[in-house]
């Protein structure tokens, strides 16, 4: 992706932004008769030369039509196909600019998308990479109606005689890089590995499905870990995705003799949890080199991470200590020796973004130096509450600062968000309420790209698959209406007799963490510190009560997937709740059987695959945990002598 491509996005005049849930607005009374009794006197047509995407989009306009309408909707090369027949026209043929005479492709900005319908033809075309594919899913999700849930559960609606409106939309997403991070959300990669080669689910596991590798396109994501086949539109790929400096610099082959590249710290050089003394400039020269090595061993990489370790640590010399002092901040040095990189690496790969992170002690703004117009800044909320929206509210207003000052001298502004508890992916984390509000305002303050990082390792955590659902639609159009969002998972999913009842569920944990006050960490090993025994209490009634309005058993064990994390927050916490109920005579619920209980929520975990509960975390460490949780019910359960 070349860099003109993130300045094209912006220019709003080329594309009429008419947007909302469906885009409904954009479309006219009249309608397009694409089947009738599972016929069609439909053709899809393709270019003389389609490329992949171009083939791969019409293939797939022609799987979901079919399946949704009976009917058999041929693909049909330009060069033969009879103009006299209604016609979908895919990619950017000559047919298409018979139809469509003023739209030029080469203006069309990133990832954006035409739908548009002339006479009884319609026109699905977009940017070169993927924009094609992405309007032919938005066709298939907007006016058929297909929903693709999750990488292994879709719906496609029966529709023999097919009505659709007329299309007049052209669309540009605001972020050009798109990832919600969510073990269902990707290809097979490192938490796959770990599932499906070394401890294989058992041959009758529910929903253990390898996921689809088109998932992610599916759902307009484009980022590194979607690993998304070319014909697919591929996704944006990182040299190294974070914390790079030692894997350019490694300590084991420099320190012996170049001690002072690497940080100065109180005194002495040291690499053990430290960084590099970032004003080297023989050290700039040598990891610059790495660089470039790397790059041109990995052509596919369009963006090159030179960032800091995941640690402090920073270099406390003498020049990096004046830098940062001038700068206000310890950003300051980092974005100089950035700057010199990217300056470097440009003359050789002008179309690779340098990307760096704002994280920990690197969060605040320098007061002086500006990011280079290669430079990407990833700015990290790793420090915020998640009950407050980041634009808004006392506990976040450091955050807040940051990122305006950021937005102010960063033309190029990442985000690096996270959405799920780190320490427990299973546990409630009520922060529904902020995904949309957070997602809005990294976009207003200059943000092109999130990457949400959710559920990494976790097959079943606190309703994840919807999370994903709905983030990944915010991030390709932050206007829409996330509780429409919300309410058309919950209704499509978990079916229209649980959707009311789930909706009392989060708002009952959502507005009790609210009042609580709680500062809402990504690292919390329990809910006790804003879940109380009443809400806690109802929150398992209103579960069961799904489940057991719920007559459909595909549903019904969706929903028994989704209760273990409120039954989790019962079993950690049981016996605390269970004694501050008592002494104020509060109800709260009884475990009647606990061994039986156990029993249950353990054998869930196994039937949906759940053999890491936490960030890093593996079989072995989930095993553990089971124990720890089933010795705190030791007395309940071994009978009395």
């Amino acid at each position: 992706m070349k860099r003109s491509s993130f300045s094209t996005f912006f220019v709003a005049s080329m594309f009429t932004l008419i947007f909302n849930v469906g885009f409904s607005a954009a479309f006219s009374a009249e309608t397009l008769n694409l089947a009738t009794n599972g016929k069609t006197n439909y053709i899809i047509v393709t270019p003389s030369n389609p490329t992949p995407i171009e083939q791969t989009a019409a293939k797939e306009l022609k799987l979901h039509l079919d399946a949704s309408t009976g009917a058999d909707f041929n693909i049909v090369n330009e060069s033969k196909a009879d103009n006299a027949k209604p016609q979908i026209i895919v990619g950017n043929s000559k047919r298409t600019k018979e139809l469509l005479p003023t739209i030029d492709i080469a203006k069309i900005p990133y990832d954006g998308i035409v739908i548009k319908s002339v006479d009884k033809n319609l026109v699905l075309l977009g940017h070169p990479q993927r924009g094609t594919l992405y309007a032919v899913n938005t066709l298939l999700e907007d006016a058929v109606g297909v929903r693709w849930w999750t990488s292994s559960e879709s719906f496609i609606p029966k529709n023999p005689t097919l009505e659709i409106p007329t299309q007049n939309i052209e669309y540009a997403p605001k972020l050009i890089y798109r990832e919600a991070h969510y073990l269902d959300a990707y290809e097979y990669t490192f938490a796959h590995k770990l599932f499906f080669d070394a401890y294989k689910p058992d041959e009758n596991s529910a929903n253990q499905k390898e996921p689809d590798r088109i998932f992610a396109t599916r759902m307009k994501c484009n980022g590194h870990f979607g690993k998304t086949p070319a014909e697919y539109g591929g996704q944006h790929r990182f040299q190294y995705f974070v914390h790079s400096f030692f894997l350019l610099i490694p300590p084991n082959k420099y320190f012996a003799e170049h001690p002072e590249w690497f940080s100065e710290i109180k005194g002495q050089r040291k690499h053990d949890r430290a960084q590099l003394c970032l004003t080297n400039d023989t050290m700039r020269k040598e990891l610059t080199k790495n660089a470039i090595e790397t790059l041109r061993k990995n052509p596919d990489a369009k963006f090159i991470s030179i960032s800091q370790n995941d640690w402090h640590g920073y270099c406390e010399c003498k020049n990096c200590t004046e830098i940062a002092k001038e700068e206000e901040s310890q950003s300051g040095p980092l974005i100089r020796f950035v700057n010199q990189v990217a300056e470097d690496i440009e003359k050789e790969f002008p179309d690779v973004w340098v990307e760096t992170i704002a994280y920990l002690y690197t969060r605040k703004p320098p007061k002086l130096v500006k990011p280079r117009k290669n430079v990407v800044v990833r700015l990290c909320t790793i420090e915020c509450s998640f009950i407050q929206p980041l634009g808004e509210g006392k506990q976040n207003k450091a955050l807040r600062d940051d990122i305006e000052g950021w937005s102010k001298i960063a033309d190029n502004l990442f985000i690096w968000d996270y959405v799920t508890n780190f320490s427990s992916y299973m546990l409630p984390h009520p922060n529904i309420r902020v995904l949309a509000k957070n997602i809005r305002f990294f976009v207003d303050h200059n943000a092109i790209g999130i990457f949400e990082q959710g559920d990494a390792y976790c097959f079943a955590g606190d309703f994840v698959r919807m999370r994903n659902w709905v983030i990944s639609h915010l991030l390709w159009n932050p206007s829409l209406d996330e509780n429409k969002l919300f309410d058309e998972f919950l209704n499509g999913y978990y079916g229209k007799d649980a959707a009311p009842i789930l909706k009392e569920y989060w708002n009952l944990l959502v507005d009790r963490a609210e009042k609580s006050g709680v500062y809402l960490r990504i690292y919390k090993l329990s809910s006790n510190d804003w879940l109380d025994s009443e809400t806690l209490s109802k929150a398992v009634t209103l579960m069961n009560q799904a489940i057991e309005i719920t007559k459909d058993e595909t549903i019904k064990n969706r929903l028994r997937r989704e209760k273990l994390s409120i039954d989790l927050a019962l079993l950690q916490d049981y016996h605390a709740f269970r004694k501050k109920a008592d002494s104020t005579n509060t109800p709260f619920i009884k475990l009647e059987n606990p061994k039986q209980f156990l029993d249950d929520f353990f054998s869930r975990c196994n039937e949906f695959g759940v053999k890491a509960h936490n960030e890093g975390g593996n079989p072995t460490t989930f095993k553990n945990f089971e124990q720890k949780i089933r010795q705190s019910f030791e007395k309940e359960i071994t009978p009395k002598k």
